[in-house]
C-alpha cells in the first residue's frame, strides 16, 4: 500500500445549490452552505486524494474533524475545496482542509481519515449484524 507525502494536495470546485442550505434559512430567501455540507465536501476532497494514491483495495474512513465555518457562501456561489497532507502516523492520515469563494475563506480545519482494508473492513461490518 502506497500512502500520500505530506504537501500533496487535492482541488475540489463546487456550486452551492438549494439544497446545500438549511431550510430554516433557505425559507427567508438567506439560503447559504450548511456547515455539515462545508465539512462533507472537505472530506470528499480529502478521500479523493488518498482514492488516487491507496490502491483498489484500500479505502479511508473519516475518524476526526475540527473545522470552523467562518463567512456564508451563498447558493449559487462557486467554491473551491483544498485540502492538503499535513501529517501521516502510519495509516493515519492528517489534512488540513479550507473552503473558498475567491480569496474569502468560508471554513478550514483539519480532518483526519485512516486507511483500511476493504476486505477486512467488510468482514468487521458482517460479523457487527450476526
Amino acid at each position: 500500500m502506497q500512502l500520500p507525502r505530506v504537501g500533496d494536495t487535492n482541488e475540489k470546485e463546487y456550486v452551492v445549490k438549494k439544497e446545500d442550505s438549511p431550510e430554516f434559512l433557505a425559507k427567508e430567501g438567506l439560503g447559504v452552505l450548511s456547515t455539515p455540507r462545508m465539512i462533507a465536501l472537505m472530506e470528499i476532497t480529502s478521500k479523493e486524494l488518498l482514492d488516487r494514491i491507496i490502491g483498489d483495495e484500500y479505502t479511508s474512513v473519516g475518524i476526526h474533524v475540527d473545522v470552523y465555518h467562518k463567512n456564508p457562501a451563498p447558493i449559487g456561489a462557486k467554491l473551491r475545496f483544498v485540502s492538503r497532507v499535513i501529517e501521516v502516523k502510519g495509516r493515519k492520515v492528517i489534512f488540513e482542509v479550507r473552503c473558498f469563494m475567491n480569496d474569502t475563506v468560508i471554513g478550514e480545519g483539519v480532518h483526519e481519515r485512516f486507511v483500511i482494508e476493504w476486505d477486512k473492513f467488510r468482514e468487521k461490518i458482517r460479523s457487527l449484524y450476526k
